[in-house]
């Protein structure tokens, strides 16, 4: 039941945030970046959610464990530093990784849900 509650928040949180960033890169709803920070929060934290209860559903992979805590961390992590790194003409770089990682988290928590439904 975690993992159900933890993945509608991963999709609906996830999908927001993705949604806001593209605005962002457009050029709207720039008034919205702290909504846009805290749906990344809530994607990370279903994400460590998920994979949590998915070790003691599934006995998952400590790796894949390792993985999804790491990507989150450096998922939160580049979204709070990101106006300050490699500012200037390259900071498009900074958004597409940014960008990335987003996406590898939305994935990771995808593929944890789907892992606790395998009977080991």
């Amino acid at each position: 039941m975690v993992i159900r509650y933890a993945s509608a928040i991963l999709n609906i949180a996830g999908g927001a945030a993705l949604l806001l960033g593209l605005l962002f890169w457009s050029g709207v709803a720039l008034q919205l970046v702290s909504l846009h920070m805290l749906l990344g929060l809530l994607t990370v934290a279903a994400l460590w959610v998920i994979v949590a209860a998915q070790m003691r559903v599934a006995a998952g992979s400590s790796l894949f464990t390792l993985c999804a805590l790491i990507v989150g961390a450096l998922t939160i992590f580049l979204g709070l530093r990101q106006t300050t790194l490699l500012v200037g003409p390259s900071h498009w770089i900074i958004q597409v990784v940014h960008l990335l990682l987003g996406i590898l988290t939305i994935g990771l928590g995808h593929m944890a849900k789907a892992k606790s439904k395998v009977k080991t």
